[in-house]
């Protein structure tokens, strides 16, 4: 893992093996966007520690998805910020899928299939956030601020991390660089992520850092939103002419955005806003 440089004052790290992460370096701190898997977290403060001898004093949760938060115990001494429904659904997934017995038999499942898979959720300690905000969260210190912001979209709890003087935005999940994303999460709607994507391209954005592949540019955050638009045009359409649930989602006539290695995740992410659209245009009747 490397930390590469976005500006003079934050970088990101681009995981292959996982969700991004990134810091920021402010005048007497350093903030941490997004904890990776466990290894991946240990990887990541150690790297930390070759760029500046700062201290850490925040770690910024963009979403819940296991890529993102499974490393939080790495940095655990300091403060654990992210959206309160983020916490709440961290809590519930305790109880259910991310219990110590649902996490070993998962573990001894994919040992058989995929061990490098498997070994991101060895010696999880999954760790909650310290602090959780409603809106937005900002620290500011001297002439360096960080704006963290709720916007739901790929996750009900995601947020995105601006840094206004920098013009650098970490986009959390919102962004798949240069494949398909991830929107089968049952929190996700989709117009609220066209929300949140149309509020970037009206920000001062030089350079994003998303939550999976390459750093980019605003040009991408337009290729998700003509994507997304050319779906709902489609699917609210033939969902207004009658078309059946499996016709509507079978993934004849939509845009393609980039390959089909991800048909998983494009055929979950069109059922789970197909039935996003449907009950906004059924309760609309």
């Amino acid at each position: 893992m490397t930390l590469e440089k976005v500006t003079d004052r934050t970088y990101g790290s681009v995981n292959a093996a996982g969700g991004n992460s990134g810091i920021a370096v402010l005048d007497d701190q350093v903030v941490v966007i997004d904890s990776q898997f466990l290894n991946q977290a240990k990887e990541l403060r150690r790297e930390i520690e070759k760029v500046t001898e700062k201290k850490i004093r925040f770690l910024l949760l963009t979403h819940s998805h296991s890529d993102h938060v499974f490393g939080n115990e790495v940095f655990q001494d300091y403060e654990i910020v992210g959206h309160r429904s983020l916490k709440a659904r961290m809590q519930e997934l305790l109880s259910t899928t991310w219990t110590k017995e649902s996490l070993e038999k998962q573990i001894a499942e994919l040992k058989g299939t995929d061990p490098e898979r498997a070994s991101r959720f060895e010696g999880v300690h999954i760790t909650l956030p310290t602090h959780v905000f409603d809106e937005d969260f900002r620290i500011v210190e001297d002439d360096m601020e960080v704006v963290m912001r709720h916007v739901g979209g790929h996750t009900g709890d995601s947020s995105t991390v601006y840094f206004p003087k920098e013009q650098v935005m970490f986009a959390g999940d919102l962004i798949f660089c240069q494949t398909f994303p991830y929107g089968g999460d049952p929190t996700a709607d989709p117009d609220r992520w066209l929300q949140a994507l149309g509020d970037i391209m009206e920000m001062p954005v030089r350079a994003i850092v998303p939550g999976h592949g390459p750093i980019c540019d605003k040009r991408e955050v337009q290729t998700y939103i003509d994507f997304i638009e050319d779906v709902k045009d489609r699917m609210v359409g033939m969902i207004r002419e009658g078309k059946s649930q499996q016709e509507i989602t079978k993934d004849e006539g939509y845009p393609m955005l980039y390959s089909k290695s991800a048909d998983q995740r494009r055929q979950s992410t069109l059922a789970q806003w197909y039935k996003v659209w449907n009950q906004k245009l059924t309760k609309n009747k």
